[in-house]
């Protein structure tokens, strides 16, 4: 069975500098390195499986990028014509990630929103016989009052660690200066 042949890369010479600056960047994320890299070396004539060796990547991953960049390069003379100063803007754009669907969340914002709240307030305040909130005891009284169906005491504390809450138990304590 024959190779389907590998998408031919062209790039002007401005794209050349973007990509080998975006490759050589030390503060640009690992996978434009490393996106631009595979372009650059396509660029060069490198087939899929030399760039596959030099970078040792999966092959899928060359090809996905190579055939992505090529799929945009229409738009990228069209860009660097009419305005050359969002050339790289443009071309970051097609070597960043696509947006994926993810595992839906499982509690509402306005659930959290409530434990957040509740754990604001006092629990004497609330006629609990208590006086500070643990995660656990956050987790209980947000059941008891129907805010959610259940929670695990962890993902109390995620809610609270992601709003830069804490409740007490969580807090280290502090030796007050003299």
């Amino acid at each position: 069975m024959a190779r389907k042949q590998a998408q031919e890369i062209r790039i002007s010479e401005k794209q050349e500098r973007i990509l080998s600056k975006i490759q050589s960047g030390t503060h640009n994320p690992q996978h434009y390195r490393q996106r631009a890299e595979i372009v650059l070396l396509a660029n060069k004539g490198c087939t899929n499986n030399e760039i596959e060796r030099e970078l040792m990547i999966n092959g899928e991953t060359v090809t996905k990028w190579r055939n992505r960049y090529a799929a945009n390069e229409n738009e990228f003379k069209k860009v660097e014509e009419e305005n050359p100063r969002k050339l790289r803007n443009s071309i970051e754009k097609v070597l960043s990630d696509e947006q994926r669907k993810g595992r839906p969340a499982t509690f509402a914002d306005e659930q959290v929103a409530c434990i957040i709240a509740l754990s604001c307030q006092k629990p004497e305040e609330l006629g609990l016989p208590f006086s500070h909130w643990s995660a656990e005891l956050l987790k209980e009284e947000a059941i008891k009052r129907g805010i959610v169906a259940s929670i695990s005491t962890s993902q109390v504390r995620r809610f609270l660690k992601r709003k830069r809450f804490e409740t007490t138990s969580m807090q280290r304590m502090v030796k007050p200066k003299d």
